[in-house]
């Protein structure tokens, strides 16, 4: 009887700790900050881009820049 429960304990367990950790990451970590244009000067913001395709990063239709006098643009990261 205790080999039985230890043989579904310990998979379920490891399982249970696997999906925990899957949903544990931080998001935020792997988003850039870039700049849009806005009425008083540049906004400051947070996107999922990186500087490897040629197609522009946009962020609510704007394109986004990687430092606030928009001189660089950021391009989209790959799929």
């Amino acid at each position: 009887m205790k080999n039985k429960l230890k043989k579904f304990v310990l998979p379920a367990f490891a399982l249970l700790m696997a999906v925990s950790l899957a949903f544990a990451t931080d998001a935020e970590a792997f988003l850039e900050t870039g700049y849009i244009q806005g009425p008083t000067g540049p906004i400051q913001v947070q996107v999922d881009c990186k500087s490897e395709i040629i197609d522009p990063c946009l962020y609510l239709g704007q394109h986004v820049y990687e430092d606030p006098q928009f001189s660089t643009p950021m391009r989209k990261s790959q799929p």
